[in-house]
């Protein structure tokens, strides 16, 4: 305690600027200055640096190059900006994957780059010294970036489509009770789940195909670009098709490649889409389980895609159905942008899409989020 005393007395001798430039060397010595330059003191200035200075606003849009958003002061040393379009007050952060933390911008940064490398929650705490629980709620706002980003995709070209199909896993929508200070997990259907918990088995591989969530996938020219999301559950089925297929193909120009599933075949031709239909147990097709190939027209990619998908979710131990479009959608961004072999790059394209002001999803909202899709 004395030496200590010692020291702060050392330090209060010392000028304005001679302590400035001490807490500078000490914050240099711990690493806390991040290596591009953005201070460790919050997201703000990290979404500063990918959308400017003056947003634009992320309720209406309105463009902040026309003049439409004006500062409005501060609110415990955060600017705050003004729409004069709709009026609405809000910070550089608002409606971004970053609002409302409290962590800085060197903490989110190691948290997606071990996102995007497939780090398990327990890593990604340790690592950045967060609660699991916060690691959770992180990792899935991070994952409705990409999914969000999914919504623009539209496909104009030659365009395999198929679907697979996942087990239905209600983990973590159990209910719990607590009697005491102990928590248990009463058996069967007082869990909450419409069904008997199944064993390791049998049981999971002798499910119908309405017990199983439905992928269904796209892919534009070979590798040009890719789409998956989660419609609903057993097979495709129009409501399915109008989710996915009507909002993301441009009909006038592009060539559906399908295999030959009569209800998707026929929403084709209802639809009016330009299509072909591959067959399988053909004469030159020595393999009944695979369709056809001619020419340049095939399902292979598609096909390819499926084993890729599922190779990429395994590390994860199992992953709900209610996130399992989340999870795609992660895979989706990183097919996208594998051109780009640096992972550094990939990661700050991450942090760029996720300092666009329309990813915000809260903790509320993906715990409501249905154990099984919608469309079902």
């Amino acid at each position: 305690m004395k030496n200590n005393n010692v020291l702060m007395n050392m330090v209060k001798d010392l000028s304005p600027a001679e302590q400035k430039n001490l807490v500078n060397e000490l914050l240099s010595l711990l690493g806390n200055p991040s290596s591009d330059g953005v201070e460790a003191n919050g997201c703000n200035d990290l979404v500063k640096k990918h959308n400017g200075e003056r947003p634009d606003c992320p309720h209406c849009h309105a463009k902040a190059k026309l003049g439409s958003v004006v500062k409005q002061g501060f609110n415990k040393d955060v600017q705050r900006f003004r729409c004069k379009v709709c009026g609405k007050v809000f910070v550089s952060t608002t409606n971004t994957a970053f609002e409302r933390s409290r962590k800085d911008a060197n903490t989110w940064r190691q948290f997606i780059g071990m996102t995007i490398n497939g780090k398990s929650l327990k890593e990604c705490a340790a690592e950045c010294s967060i609660a699991y629980q916060t690691a959770f709620t992180w990792r899935h706002k991070i994952l409705n970036v990409f999914k969000v980003n999914q919504e623009a995709t539209m496909m104009t070209g030659r365009v395999e489509i198929d679907e697979m199909q996942f087990p239905i896993s209600y983990k973590g929508n159990r209910v719990k009770g607590a009697i005491g200070t102990r928590r248990i997990l009463t058996p069967g259907a007082d869990n909450g789940l419409p069904r008997k918990s199944f064993h390791r088995g049998s049981d999971n591989k002798s499910m119908s195909s309405r017990e199983r969530a439905c992928v269904f996938c796209m892919i534009e020219d070979g590798n040009k670009s890719f789409y998956a999301a989660v419609p609903g559950v057993g097979f495709m089925l129009p409501p399915m098709l109008d989710q996915t297929l009507a909002k993301h193909v441009k009909k006038e120009t592009a060539l559906i490649l399908a295999d030959n599933y009569r209800a998707t075949k026929k929403y084709l031709e209802d639809n009016g889409y330009q299509y072909m239909t591959l067959l399988s147990k053909t004469p030159n097709n020595s393999n009944s389980h695979k369709p056809e190939i001619q020419g340049e027209n095939h399902l292979q990619h598609i096909n390819a895609m499926h084993g890729q998908i599922r190779r990429f979710l395994k590390p994860f131990y199992g992953v709900s159905t209610k996130y399992l479009e989340n999870y795609i959608s992660l895979y989706i961004w990183i097919r996208t942008n594998k051109a780009l072999k640096q992972e550094r790059k990939i990661d700050n394209l991450s942090i760029t899409r996720a300092a666009s002001a329309d990813c915000y999803i809260s903790r509320q909202c993906l715990n409501s989020l249905p154990a099984v899709p919608m469309c079902a």
